[in-house]
């Protein structure tokens, strides 16, 4: 079995794919992940043969020609980011990919929600494909999806939105947690997500975070896309330092975590750390509600502070309120009064932490990646 498994150059599209491709190394299959440039050291130490593939994310912002979502009419935003950023962006990976399948012919392609360039490829070499989602439903999915088709299609390529909705959706969102949007997949595959991988034991990350001097811990990221606010950054740590509580904070690759200023030594604070590490120690998690980050934290039964800065941020908070598993604060609300006020609602009402181990049971209910490449080899296989 040959599989390719295309990502849109983010770090939150490609580790939720992650079971899928470890449940596939352990079936024997032949893998290659296909994303940008900037993703693809990410991709390599996962074992698996990279094939690089369109614009990096840096390349992608860049040709907005200095367009900021943020500053357009809402109901805009969604549209601009299909057309010109998810759209043109699919268009040089379904080049870059069908030039790959020419030479080398996947028997499945797995792509995430947002990278289309890899579908479009597989309709026109007529290659089985699944979509693999990263959390909740978006508002307006269908809509968006039509646009990047239509984008597509105006390059004079096929278009595969009908394809691809059409196809198996592979939905590591648990029930309790996919909201109220409608999901324009008609067929849909519960697939068990995880909070990541640990990597190789790091004694001197074990001993640091032992070191930490308050008997509760509380992670703080806010993701790799809208991690530029320093000011967010440091309402959050003041107002968890009022609380009591260790810190576990990590700013992302690209932002230097000494720009937070002198910190106490209850605050640990770092690029990166492996998420899945990190939440063990935890009994809360603040962060921008990324969907990698909040269904990380269901996975371990955490309640949660939502700071939602944009993307797809605001329905996955809008997912997450009605389950009583955390709380919000809107841009402007991020004070660090607010921030402590919250963080010791969280810590000291159990109906949060109650709430939060109802969406780890369900996610434990879920079937595990393994189970669900095996249904979907075996129909391919049928359909051979």
């Amino acid at each position: 079995m040959r599989i390719l498994v295309a990502s849109w150059p983010g770090f939150g599209h490609l580790l939720p794919m992650v079971p899928l491709i470890r449940a596939a190394q352990r079936a024997g299959a032949e893998i290659v992940v296909s994303t940008g440039a900037d993703l693809a050291p990410t991709a390599a130490r996962l074992g698996v043969r990279v094939h690089r593939s369109g614009a990096t994310l840096a390349e992608s912002f860049a040709r907005l020609n200095g367009v900021t979502f943020g500053e357009l009419p809402p109901d805009e935003r969604p549209l601009v980011a299909a057309r010109h950023f998810f759209g043109a962006g699919a268009i040089e990976r379904a080049r870059d990919v069908a030039a790959l399948l020419d030479d080398w012919r996947p028997d499945l392609v797995v792509h995430d929600t947002l990278e289309l360039g890899s579908a479009t490829a597989a309709v026109a070499h007529g290659v089985p494909h699944v979509t693999h989602g990263y959390g909740p439903t978006v508002p307006d999915t269908a809509r968006f999806g039509q646009v990047v088709g239509e984008t597509i299609g105006a390059a004079g390529l096929p278009d595969p939105i009908t394809a691809v909705f059409a196809a198996p959706y592979l939905d590591p969102c648990p029930p309790g947690l996919r909201g109220p949007e409608p999901n324009p997949w008609t067929d849909l595959r519960p697939v068990r997500p995880t909070a990541g991988e640990a990597g190789e034991p790091d004694p001197d990350l074990a001993a640091a975070l032992d070191a930490l001097p308050h008997e509760d811990t509380v992670y703080v990221t806010l993701g790799t896309v809208t991690n530029r606010a320093p000011e967010i950054f440091r309402a959050v740590l003041e107002g968890c330092v009022r609380s009591g509580v260790n810190v576990v904070v990590t700013t992302g690759p690209d932002v230097d975590p000494a720009g937070l200023g002198p910190q106490p030594p209850g605050v640990l604070a770092a690029r990166y750390l492996p998420q899945a590490l990190v939440l063990a120690r935890c009994r809360a998690v603040v962060s921008h509600a990324g969907a990698g980050t909040m269904i990380g934290a269901v996975c371990h039964g955490l309640p949660q502070l939502c700071l939602p800065q944009g993307t797809d941020q605001p329905s996955n908070t809008a997912a997450l309120l009605p389950t009583g598993a955390g709380l919000a604060l809107e841009p402007g609300e991020v004070t660090p009064d607010a921030v402590a006020t919250a963080v010791g609602r969280l810590l000291g009402e159990p109906s949060f932490r109650r709430a939060a181990q109802r969406l780890a049971a369900e996610v434990a209910a879920m079937p595990v990646a393994d189970e669900v490449l095996a249904e979907v080899v075996h129909e391919v296989a049928g359909a051979a």
